[in-house]
């Protein structure tokens, strides 16, 4: 603790300099706005695989921006998508349009040397069944028929083998080709497809302004014309939610300033106690951001939002310095009140480093946020508003006097039974309530983009069959051969859950790339299909000895070729399939995505698929969370009970006998509210959890500050003013949309609120006299 003057003068411009050092050194790294929502999660605890595999799904889904235009009538439709091209040619810089079919087959033309290696299951089926007679009879139809659609070469493939495996492939496709248009095949109207690939981050705000600035007037004109509009990306849930983000900052952040202002300026009726109110907490966030930036890289935007309520409690040391100096000079009033503002900051520090024991990154961004905005405010309070402070002593404030008064008439719990006997019984049936409550674990409290986009999006991936980036089955082997063979044995299970309606579709690399075993065993049934069958096609077809002999040596040669994992990733149609390999420096693992909506009798199923085979799993990205969240949410109750128990140790240590004074008040009111909040809710999260941890780092201040000065008048009002700001900051958050910070602030409002009017009935009746402004009574 500084006592001179001089040396208080040369700590104030110490701290001047470390705290334009912290901003100059963010300024100069550049603010990075952090909007993803998948930074508030935590990192999957299972194998890397795993992990990779979601990564890349997500990636895949990311960089994409899917626009889906349809209409009644089909003229209108195309006049729509004509339209949609012409207003998107603005974000030529940002994406990349895809919206015309290919003007040719070529990426299917390359799969021809090995049409009779790469066979779909329909044609496996047939070869197998009465000597390849069915494949015949199919191969005869098509050949008597002109208008098929069919163009069989009797020498190449004189049995339609190639044909059977482009149907395989494009019927697999929910698009199809529509006069140079991709129209989607699901919809029930005329809907045609356009693909925008981004080619910048979809998280950066210019970015997703430059977007939006397109799509919003284009959805509104074409919606005035009669054409539906759709879209589905990453990058529209990310700007919703920054939009929302920022919203309800400025709403937090604002409303807490005025708050304050109106408060400071009606009790103290002057400019300077304002201007030394607001200083300590603008230091604070400023140092904050600062420190936040540096250290992780980047802000989140809901980092900001949460921090805008760290005005209400910074502002605590401020107002305890600005009421009690209106006693004592500023020199002396740091020093009465050191050992109080170092309680009260070490408790609400604890309080906001609970948030940093959840995993989530989010969490330990606003947990870093504002225990360091709050020592940066602390610090300020210590070393600069001694020497800013040139008010003289001026005797009590009549705000304090007035509160006083009614806090006097309050009853005191030592001295009143039967208050004592309501509070024991509202504190043990909150205990049994929250007992018998029931946990919320769902991982949908993080989702912040608004209802209807979420439908939008559902309904987009639902015409396009899109699988899901949550749900898969992970296949894992020593190489790409091993992982295929395991996903061709999964495919008949998979398809008969299809044929049960319990799966909607799925698509598996092995569909399109067949192990080099399967495809061998293909060759041999070929061959075993020329055997039988091609004596009597050659007889209808009239060929010459020297034709047969052809025909035979294309076959020959035809049944050899071996499509290769390398020759195929030279291959054109290999990069849409990209995003299913997942391979390391040993390992290799491959996605087979589930396409429809996952059930929870399906995910049994598949469950029990993949225990079948022990190198195959079934991924629930959401269930894995579901139970991360409640692994978690065990984990800070234990830690919660922890902290009341390191509380309890420090104020035995402290006060003694009268500990209970202040630990008394934020336990009845973390107990009544969750109990309260179970009985309206019908759960609670772990959220609702970190939020009281909360309530008791922030409400301790109460009880340590008026223990520390006598339970003087002005320190009531100074407490009485931090806890009405904590609750203008932090009650704001029950207005919020996004669900953590909603679950945040419903907890802290009626906690802090119960901790101030249960302050006063635990208050010692030995102390709290005012004897010519100052204080007589002590502990």
């Amino acid at each position: 603790m500084i006592t001179s003057r001089a040396g208080s003068k040369v700590a104030a411009w110490g701290w001047l300099l470390v705290v334009l050092a912290l901003g100059f050194g963010a300024l100069r790294q550049g603010t990075v706005i952090d909007t993803s929502l998948m930074a508030l999660l935590p990192a999957s605890e299972q194998q890397p695989f795993i992990q990779k595999a979601t990564e890349k799904q997500a990636a895949a889904y990311a960089d994409k921006l899917l626009l889906v235009i349809s209409a009644e009538d089909e003229a209108l439709a195309r006049a729509g998508v004509r339209l949609a091209v012409e207003r998107l040619k603005a974000l030529d810089t940002q994406t990349r349009l895809t919206w015309q079919a290919p003007e040719s087959d070529a990426e299917l033309a390359e799969l021809y040397p090995y049409r009779f290696t790469l066979l779909s299951d329909e044609t496996r089926k047939r070869l197998s069944t009465d000597n390849g007679s069915v494949q015949f009879q199919l191969a005869l139809q098509r050949l008597l028929n002109p208008i098929s659609g069919f163009a069989n070469e009797p020498l190449q493939d004189p049995f339609g083998l190639y044909t059977d495996l482009m149907v395989s492939l494009q019927s697999g496709l929910p698009i199809r080709f529509d006069s140079g248009l991709l129209r989607l095949s699901a919809s029930e109207k005329p809907a045609y497809l356009l693909s925008l690939q981004l080619l910048e981050d979809p998280f950066s705000l210019s970015v997703q302004h430059a977007v939006t600035a397109v799509l919003d007037p284009l959805m509104l004109e074409l919606e005035q014309q009669g054409i539906s509009l759709q879209r589905s990306g990453l990058l529209l849930h990310a700007a919703a939610g920054a939009d929302q983000a920022r919203s309800e900052m400025s709403t937090i952040g604002l409303g807490s300033v005025l708050g304050i202002i109106l408060l400071i300026t009606f009790v103290f009726r002057s400019a300077l106690p304002l201007a030394l109110v607001l200083l300590p907490v603008t230091t604070g966030a400023l140092v904050a951001m600062a420190a936040t930036q540096l250290l992780f890289g980047r802000i989140h935007m809901i980092t900001v939002a949460f921090g805008a309520g760290l005005v209400g409690v910074a502002v605590d040391y401020a107002l305890h310095f600005l009421c009690e100096a209106r006693l004592l000079p500023s020199h002396k009033t740091a020093r009465k009140l050191f050992a109080g503002l170092l309680l009260g900051l070490i408790s609400s520090v604890l309080a906001y480093a609970g948030l940093a024991l959840a995993p989530f990154p989010g969490l330990r961004q606003m947990a870093l946020f504002c225990a360091v905005g709050l020592i940066a405010a602390w610090l300020t309070v210590l070393l600069w508003l001694p020497v800013l402070n040139r008010q003289k002593t001026t005797g009590p404030l009549s705000a304090a006097v007035w509160l006083d008064r009614w806090r006097k008439a309050c009853p005191q719990i030592s001295q009143s039974p039967w208050l004592a006997g309501l509070l024991m019984v509202l504190g043990l049936g909150s205990t049994v309530v929250i007992w018998q409550g029931n946990a919320r674990d769902d991982v949908t409290l993080l989702q912040t983009s608004p209802p209807a986009l979420l439908q939008e999006d559902r309904n987009v991936q639902s015409l396009l069959g899109s699988g899901s980036s949550a749900a898969f089955l992970l296949v894992t082997g020593s190489d790409l051969e091993q992982v295929l063979q395991t996903e061709e044995r999964l495919q008949s299970a998979l398809i008969n859950l299809q044929n049960e309606s319990a799966l909607q579709g799925f698509k598996a690399l092995s569909q399109v790339l067949p192990s080099q075993q399967r495809q061998m065993q293909n060759g041999l049934q070929v061959r075993a299909l020329y055997a039988s069958q091609w004596p009597r096609l050659a007889d209808l077809l009239k060929l010459s000895p020297q034709q047969r002999a052809t025909a035979l040596d294309n076959m020959q040669r035809a049944t050899a070729a071996v499509l290769t994992p390398e020759e195929w990733r030279q291959q054109r149609l290999s990069g849409a399939w990209s995003q299913h390999i997942i391979s390391d420096d040993t390992d290799v693992a491959t996605v087979i995505q589930l396409q429809g909506d996952v059930s929870g009798s399906l995910k049994q199923a598949l469950t029990a698929l993949a225990e079948q085979e022990p190198a195959v799993y079934f991924v629930d990205r959401m269930s894995d969370m579901t139970d991360l969240l409640a692994g978690y949410r065990t984990e800070i109750t234990y830690w919660l009970l922890l902290a009341y128990g390191c509380v309890i140790l420090m104020l035995v240590l402290r006060y003694r006998q009268h500990c209970w004074r202040i630990l008394l008040p934020p336990l009845l009111a973390s107990l009544i509210t969750l109990a309260g909040f179970l009985l309206f809710n019908g759960g609670y999260n772990l959220f609702n959890l970190i939020a009281l941890m909360l309530v008791l780092g922030i409400g301790l201040d109460m009880g340590i500050f008026l223990n520390e000065t006598g339970d003087s008048d002005h320190t009531w009002l100074a407490v009485s003013l931090s806890a009405l700001s904590s609750l203008l900051a932090f009650g704001l958050l029950t207005l919020s949309q996004t669900p953590v910070l909603y679950h945040f602030g419903v907890i802290i409002l009626p906690g802090l609120l119960l901790t101030w009017l249960l302050a006063p009935l635990m208050r010692n009746p030995s102390t709290g006299e005012i004897v010519n402004g100052r204080v007589t009574g002590t502990l």
